[in-house]
């Protein structure tokens, strides 16, 4: 039976994410949790924070949902956007979850997290190189059945958007391409999701699974 989720999707999910992203992200999230042993705490790592809209989103929606959950959204030493604007705390809150920020680039965080996720959103710097390379890490860092999401892959996006650190337009779809995610031929993972984007308001997303 199709579920309804029009009723209780967060409204605010950050820079570029349409309609059919956050229902089909929502439903992603539901998936994950598919995996989990009872009373397990969901593990969610955002991989570019912009400015916490999203993480707050997956945060509202894992509570609905009564699903204890930690969030980590992981950015640059730098980063200066609206997430610093937060309380986010190591401890869990009254509404069965936690958020916290770690500010030390993906690269570090994904090499040395310890704790596996459940759900991974990669959306730091949509060149194909670090996009490549975030997904390489974190597919260490992810849970049999766990969700790797890209943002950014709809086809009308990509060149778009000047990305500074690899000096190209978006390019993650030939990075998901190039990794076998978009034919189901890398080993271990399955696509289970994509949405089109309508840019150049809305990016789109693709979902892959660990099998």
């Amino acid at each position: 039976t199709q579920k309804n989720y029009s009723m209780n999707i967060p409204s605010k999910w950050g820079f570029c994410l349409g309609e059919s992203e956050k229902t089909t992200f929502c439903e992603m999230l539901d998936k994950a949790a598919e995996s989990l042993a009872e009373g397990e705490t969901l593990v969610y790592y955002e991989i570019g924070i912009g400015n916490a809209d999203t993480m707050l989103a997956v945060h509202s929606w894992l509570t609905q949902r009564e699903l204890s959950h930690k969030i980590i959204g992981v950015d640059v030493p730098h980063y200066h956007g609206g997430a610093t604007n937060y309380a986010f705390n190591e401890q869990p809150s009254a509404s069965l979850g936690e958020i916290s920020l770690a500010l030390v680039g993906s690269e570090a965080f994904l090499s040395n997290v310890g704790q596996k996720a459940h759900f991974i959103f990669i959306d730091a710097c949509h060149g194909a190189p670090c996009a490549t390379r975030d997904f390489l890490l974190a597919e260490k860092k992810i849970n049999k059945g766990g969700i790797i999401c890209f943002h950014d892959t709809d086809p009308n996006c990509q060149g778009h958007h000047f990305q500074d650190h690899c000096g190209t337009g978006i390019d993650v779809r030939r990075a998901v391409q190039e990794l076998g995610l978009l034919d189901d031929t890398r080993p271990g993972w399955k696509k289970v999701g994509e949405t089109a984007g309508k840019f150049p308001e809305y990016h789109g997303c693709l979902f892959v699974q660990k099998l």
